[in-house]
This record gives C-alpha cells, sequence and structure tokens, in this order.
C-alpha cells in the first residue's frame, strides 16, 4: 500500500489504458449441484474462477451477478402450468408502463428465489467486500439473463451494471460463471454492444445443455469475443499488459480498503 506511484500525462493521440475487471455470472446454489437448475461441472468452473480471483486479487475488481426472481417469475414453469425445460414458449405479458409485449421465453423449473439459500452464491466462490453485486431478474414480467437488463437493452428492466462500469473507466470485461449458453452468453453480447472489449475464459464457464453452449459459443467468437481455453492461457496472454496498468485497476481497491 506504501509504494508511491508516478502519475504520467498521455498524449492527445495515444488511446487510453485498457482497464480490465472480473465477471463472474450467477455461480448460485439453484444452479450447482442439487439445484432444480443444476448445471453439469458448475463447481469445476468455480474452481476456475477461484483461480482467476486469485492471480489477480489485488490488481482486478469483480462485479458478481445474481439471479433474483419473484416467486411468480415469467421464466417458471409452474408460472404458465407448463412441462421445466420446454420451450421456447410465447406470452403476452403486462409491464410496469401498462403496455402488453409478446415475448418467447424457456420455462424452467422454479429457480433463485429472492432471499432464499438457492439464490445466494454458493459457499465454495470467493467473495470480498470490495466485489460489487448485480441483482437481475428482479421483476415478475421480465426476464434478464443479462447481467446489464433485459433483451430490450434495459427497456423493461435496467441494473446498474453499465453505469458503474463506466464510472471505473473500463474497457474490457474478463467473463465467467453459469451459464455460457444463457446468462453469460447474453450478457457478452450486451458488453460488446455497449462498446466493452470482452474476453471469456472456457475453464471458467459451463453450459446448460450441449447444443445450445456449442450455438453460443460458435455466436460470441464470430461477434469478435476473444477466447481462452484455460486460466493459464487468459494469464500468459494478457498479464503484462494488465501488470502495467495494475495501479489504474487497482484504484477501486484503495479507495476501499
Amino acid at each position: 500500500m506504501g509504494a508511491k506511484h508516478t502519475s504520467q500525462i498521455m498524449p492527445a493521440n495515444e488511446a487510453p489504458a485498457k482497464k480490465f475487471i472480473i465477471g463472474i455470472i450467477d455461480v448460485q446454489n439453484d444452479f450447482c449441484t442439487g439445484g432444480p437448475l443444476a448445471v453439469s461441472e458448475a463447481e469445476h468452473a468455480i474452481a476456475a474462477i477461484n483461480k482467476l480471483r486469485y492471480i489477480y486479487d489485488e490488481h482486478i475488481q469483480t462485479f458478481i451477478t445474481q439471479d433474483w426472481h419473484n416467486a411468480k417469475h415469467m421464466s417458471f414453469a409452474e408460472t404458465f402450468k407448463l412441462e421445466p425445460h420446454t420451450g421456447p414458449h410465447k406470452h403476452r405479458l403486462l409491464m410496469e408502463d401498462e403496455t402488453y409485449v409478446d415475448v418467447e421465453q424457456m420455462a424452467w423449473p422454479k429457480h433463485c428465489l429472492e432471499n432464499t439459500y438457492g439464490a445466494q452464491l454458493h459457499r465454495d466462490l470467493v467473495v470480498i467486500k470490495q466485489d460489487k453485486f448485480i441483482k437481475k431478474g428482479t421483476k415478475k414480467n421480465v426476464e434478464s439473463y443479462s447481467g446489464f437488463g433485459d433483451a430490450d437493452q434495459g427497456k423493461y428492466e435496467k441494473t446498474e451494471l453499465y453505469s458503474w462500469l463506466q464510472l471505473l473507466q473500463i474497457t474490457d470485461i474478463i467473463l465467467t460463471g453459469i451459464a455460457t449458453d444463457y446468462c453469460v452468453y447474453y450478457t457478452a453480447l450486451d458488453a460488446l454492444r455497449l462498446g466493452f472489449s470482452v474476453h471469456l475464459i472456457i475453464d471458467c464457464t459451463r453450459g446448460v445443455a450441449k447444443d445450445t453452449t456449442a450455438k453460443a459459443l460458435k455466436d460470441m467468437k464470430e461477434k469478435g469475443i476473444v477466447f481462452y481455453n484455460t486460466v493459464d492461457e487468459f494469464h500468459q496472454t494478457n498479464k503484462q499488459l494488465i501488470f502495467d496498468n495494475s495501479y489504474t485497476n487497482y484504484i477501486p481497491y484503495l479507495n476501499k480498503k
């Protein structure tokens, strides 16, 4: 903490320094072993995520998203008396602005009910007080797979994630978590749309199904998201860039400790 840092003035024509952040998507009990919507090998992803956090503990800040659903949420099969894991089904739903919206939605088992054990983060995930926690899917008739909000660019539910990343002047998001083919995927697409560079570490994610995961990975790669198979591969590729800018990335920690 006592190290001195020399301020440098950046030339007007020089691009701003890269500033990375780790995004951990929905590593919650209901998506892990024993949960109603358990993703295969989710705990293996947690181990890799923790390794990433350890390497960059004092260099990169982290945000963590959580599904946080009402008991009658529109994604639940039970809400519409449907069979779980079917769809997509068509619904016409009333929004808070009194308009009706036609949506297509998969029917999932009831999961991540607000203020329940299932919505809590898995006990093996490393979490610290400086992490930023983002709750999504909080509105009964709105699905928000993305950490940024709903599929209508935040028209009906918009989290604080984008404004917070702007405040920190983040340029690059390292995405991890569950599930590759849904919440990780839609968070990645929103991040690209909003101007961020996105890095995906395959070993730090797991998907619901092989076919939808393969489709999501293919689409993300085609859209320019940078893939790494392991944490070690990401580290070897980016460590110099991150450590060279470590003071910039470390500012949130200095302000809070």
